[in-house]
C-alpha cells in the first residue's frame, strides 16, 4: 500500500461527446427565446424588458407594496399579475454560484456611506432614462428615439467614466 504525503490533485476531464456550448450560442437561444415568450405572452416592445435589474427591482417593490398598502403605484404590464422576479433570481444565482465554487467572501466597501449612495445614483439615472442598458438596447431596436438617446447617454458615461478613472489612476 503506498501513501501520499503532498496534496492530492484531482483532474477534470470532460468526455469526449460532451457537448460544449459557448456564451454566443447561449445569447443566440436565449434571445430566440425571449423573441418567442414575448410573442406567446403578446408583449410588445418597449414593455418587454428583457433582463432590467432596475426595472424589475422597481416593480417588485411597486407590486409588493401595492398589495400590501393597497395603493396605485405603477407597475409595467408584464409584472401586474405576478412581479417578475429577475432580481431575486439574480442575485440568488449570484449567491448560488459562489457558495457552489467556493468564491463567496463577505467584503465590506472602503466607504460604505459613498458606495450606497453611489447605488442610488446609478439606480435612479437608470429609471430616469427608461431602464439598464438591457432595455435601452431593446427600445432602441424597436425604433424609440428615447431609448437611442438613453443608450448613447449611457455610452457617453461610460467613455467619461473611462477616462477620469484613468487620469485618477495616473495622478
Amino acid at each position: 500500500m503506498t501513501t501520499s504525503t503532498g496534496p492530492q490533485q484531482t483532474s477534470q476531464t470532460t468526455p469526449a461527446n460532451a457537448v460544449r456550448v459557448t456564451a454566443v450560442q447561449m445569447g443566440i437561444v436565449s434571445a430566440i427565446l425571449a423573441v418567442a415568450a414575448g410573442a406567446w405572452f403578446d408583449v410588445a416592445p418597449p414593455s418587454a424588458y428583457g433582463i432590467c435589474m432596475a426595472c424589475h427591482g422597481r416593480d417588485l417593490v411597486d407590486w409588493t407594496i401595492n398589495r400590501l398598502a393597497h395603493t396605485n403605484l405603477t407597475v409595467a404590464e408584464a409584472s401586474l399579475v405576478y412581479p417578475v422576479l429577475t432580481t431575486i433570481g439574480a442575485l440568488l444565482g449570484a449567491l448560488l454560484g459562489s457558495l457552489t465554487s467556493g468564491e463567496f467572501r463577505w467584503r465590506t466597501p472602503d466607504h460604505p456611506l459613498k458606495t450606497f449612495l453611489y447605488g442610488i445614483l446609478v439606480m435612479n439615472c437608470a429609471l430616469v432614462a427608461g431602464g439598464c442598458s438591457i432595455r435601452l438596447l431593446l427600445r432602441t431596436a424597436s425604433g424609440e428615439a428615447l431609448g437611442a438617446m438613453g443608450f448613447t447617454g449611457m455610452a457617453a458615461g461610460v467613455v467619461l467614466a473611462t477616462f477620469w478613472l484613468r487620469w485618477r489612476a495616473s495622478r
